[in-house]
């Protein structure tokens, strides 16, 4: 017989509850004999552009960047050529210091796995302007991995058009934009990603800095 605490009325106990102590107490689950299989390749770049989307888009410290970047990476913007972790991370930094911009972060629509095992990401800036969410125009960018870091990338000028203003869009524009980034560099406290490690870095203005056409 089993007594209600609420009412004090009784009731008959079900035979299929009577000495059943595994439903009380179930056995412990048993460990699988198969365990998780590695990552590829593949999978392992996707994750680790997956990363860098976090930086780009706020979630993250521009800091992170030194687990994900290759000390020496090479940055490839419509003929003009930048090399260096250290100038990566400010020019990131530079990036959000720009007055036209608040809140600025990074909305994907797609992050595909090319056939030469380049990744590309696409999707658009978006920032506040007062109260009101504003949206770039569409943006890409195209990333080449080596041992799970990212060692070159391919980017454009209009990518940075929402941000610093229409006339990078053009080589003169894009120009007059790393003067400024340039007098920006030589005030602002830059950041340090290379640990202490010697890295023969191209900075925004350097002579070795390529320019090429369209």
């Amino acid at each position: 017989m089993e007594t209600s605490c609420t009412t004090g009325t009784t009731a008959l106990i079900p035979p299929e509850k009577l000495f059943l102590p595994e439903k009380l107490f179930p056995p412990p689950p048993r460990w699988s004999r198969h365990r998780e299989e590695p990552l590829t390749e593949t999978e392992r770049n996707r994750a680790t552009v997956a990363r860098l989307i976090d930086i780009l888009s706020g979630k993250s410290p521009i800091e992170c960047g030194v687990e994900l970047i290759a000390p020496d990476v090479v940055a490839n913007v419509d003929g003009w050529r930048f090399a260096g972790i250290n100038v990566w991370a400010n020019w990131i930094l530079y990036l959000r210091t720009r007055e036209c911009v608040d809140g600025l972060t990074l909305f994907v629509d797609q992050l595909a796995v090319n056939d030469d095992g380049t990744v590309t990401v696409r999707g658009c800036w978006s920032a506040m302007q007062g109260e009101r969410r504003v949206f770039s125009k569409s943006c890409s960018a195209r990333y080449r991995l080596e041992h799970g870091r990212i060692v070159e990338i391919w980017s454009t000028r209009r990518n940075y058009a929402f941000m610093c203003g229409a006339h990078t869009e053009s080589r003169p524009g894009f120009a007059i934009e790393l003067l400024r980034a340039w007098w920006w560099k030589t005030r602002a406290p830059q950041l340090d990603l290379t640990g202490g490690e010697r890295v023969r870095a191209v900075g925004f203005l350097s002579p070795a800095t390529q320019f090429a056409g369209d």
